[in-house]
């Protein structure tokens, strides 16, 4: 009776149910599976099931599986309810659940760096291009006159460089075949006038020597070095002579044993102990390493998977904590916030069930909510020098905030160890970290990076479950002469005479 039209006439006039009526009368007598229909209906929910399995959170199968429940209960003869009341209460059940949880996002949405909604679109649509040596030097409208003379003056600028660095050149030329990173680094620089300025100006530096502040290239040319070394140079090139030197000769004796600690290891950690103020200590080859491994030990200890850093902070080139510029994979564990913002410290308190860390690299207060100069910025000096006003006092309400929701705050001192402080940024703000992270200098003129913290936090087992492990090592670990290198730096980092010790009294 269903499946059959109710009139003739309604038929004849092509009403919606009639017509309805006659395509499923058509279907169920060209395939004859009405009586199958519930089978299917299992078979498509179990397939959707095993498609998105693992690709959706597990919240929402416990959601559907939970209406389904509802469903049963509520429409069997026990309960007496009809379809539409079932659907009702489900409805009100699903809005008193999703009003906080709306809540957040909103919140979360209000305090995220901006750039971390613009870039997983932008990188999409943005062309790279390359502006023509035909329209290099007149690009930005100037006279035929200006343009020739910028001719002119990068042609000789081309000339002088060949006479002065032809050693530079050659070797420049002949490593960006084989170098990928040299390739990378060259390129990256302001994209549009890249082509022109590679054609005449080859800015590669093949360095020879170090002698005082200068560096000496392979053309014997001098040159004062104010980058300092990605950050690494806080002492001096003759100073970090002394460490490798001082580190070798404590070191060669051991070789390359690797696994085995030895009296030196155990003096870094006393020292170690004391400037981050905190009982353990994790050695690692890299300061990105070294966040792998804090971000690592404070998810697995805290059972949550989320982190939270602030806008324009780097930590490291790993994909796992790089929301935005940089990045191809854009994290889905990573809330990136507005530094010093009152919606951010709104946000952990809201999420506080789901942050594992909350990672600040103090840095950050030289130049907030703006990434850090570097080659893919066009304009980058063009900002405010010094600390932002209030930084200090921002941190400290983090660290309340932090303490309030029992998440760990991470402090990432890779860079700014030692530099801001001889106890780095929690001496110098007077804010102390759950775990520290420090790297760079730290290795006396080799590649280090450490990551200090309390037991509770540092933990690579689980005390209950014999298979649940937090697999956290490396081979170099703890390297003989690496641990050397660094104990000659620590031993003069605790010297009231070393420069460091003067700068801050």
């Amino acid at each position: 009776q269903f499946l059959a039209p109710h009139s003739s006439a309604a038929a004849s006039q092509g009403s919606p149910s009639a017509l309805g009526h006659f395509v499923i009368a058509a279907m169920s007598s060209k395939f004859g599976m009405e009586g199958h229909t519930a089978f299917f209906i299992k078979a498509i929910a179990g397939l959707i099931f095993l498609m998105t399995l693992g690709e959706l959170n597990t919240r929402c199968y416990c959601w559907a599986a939970t209406g389904i429940l509802l469903w049963g209960i509520m429409t069997s003869e026990t309960v007496g309810f009809s379809s539409d009341d079932s659907v009702a209460v489900i409805a009100a059940l699903l809005f008193v659940r999703a009003v906080p949880m709306l809540y957040r996002r909103a919140l979360t949405i209000a305090a995220t760096y901006p750039l971390a909604f613009v870039l997983p679109i932008a990188k999409h649509i943005l062309l790279k291009y390359s502006i023509s040596e035909e329209n290099f030097f007149d690009c930005d409208g100037c006279s035929a006159e200006i343009a020739n003379r910028r001719r002119a003056a990068i042609q000789e600028l081309s000339a002088k460089w060949k006479k002065k660095y032809p050693k530079c050149a050659d070797f420049s030329q002949e490593l960006k075949k084989m170098i990928s990173d040299l390739r990378f680094t060259s390129s990256r620089c302001f994209p549009a006038f890249n082509e022109v300025v590679q054609k005449y100006l080859d800015p590669s530096m093949a360095l020879d020597r170090t002698e005082g502040v200068d560096v000496v290239d392979l053309d014997g040319n001098s040159s004062m070095d104010v980058s300092g070394s990605y950050g690494v140079n806080v002492c001096g090139y003759e100073k970090y002579k002394e460490f490798i030197q001082e580190g070798w000769s404590s070191a060669k004796k051991q070789g390359l044993f690797l696994g085995s600690l030895d009296k030196t290891v155990l003096d870094n950690i006393a020292m170690l102990r004391e400037i981050s103020g905190h009982p353990e200590v994790s050695f690692h080859m890299s300061g990105t390493e070294a966040v792998m491994c804090a971000v690592r030990v404070a998810r697995f200890n805290t059972r949550r998977k989320m982190c939270v850093t602030f806008g324009g902070a780097y930590h490291g080139w790993w994909d796992g904590m790089q929301p935005v510029v940089g990045n191809d994979r854009i994290p889905a564990d990573v809330l990136c916030l507005k530094d010093m913002s009152t919606l951010s410290l709104k946000v952990i308190e809201a999420r506080k069930g789901e942050i594992a860390a909350v990672l600040v690299n103090p840095l950050q207060c030289f130049h907030l909510n703006q990434s850090p100069p570097s080659d893919p910025i066009l304009s980058s000096n063009n900002r405010n020098v010094g600390p932002t006003p209030g930084y200090k006092e921002w941190l400290h309400k983090l660290r309340q905030v932090c303490t309030k929701c029992d998440i760990p705050l991470i402090f990432d001192e890779v860079y700014t160890g030692f530099r801001l402080d001889p106890k780095g940024a929690q001496g110098a703000y007077d804010v102390k970290a759950d775990i520290v992270v420090y790297g760079k200098t730290l290795g006396g003129g080799l590649p280090i990076g450490v990551v200090c913290g309390p037991k509770d936090l540092m933990q690579r087992g689980d005390k209950t479950k014999a298979a649940r492990i937090n697999y956290v090592i490396g081979t170099f670990a703890g390297h003989p002469f690496v641990m050397a290198t660094m104990n000659a730096f620590l031993k003069w980092l605790q010297n009231p005479r070393s420069s460091l010790a003067q700068m801050h009294p």
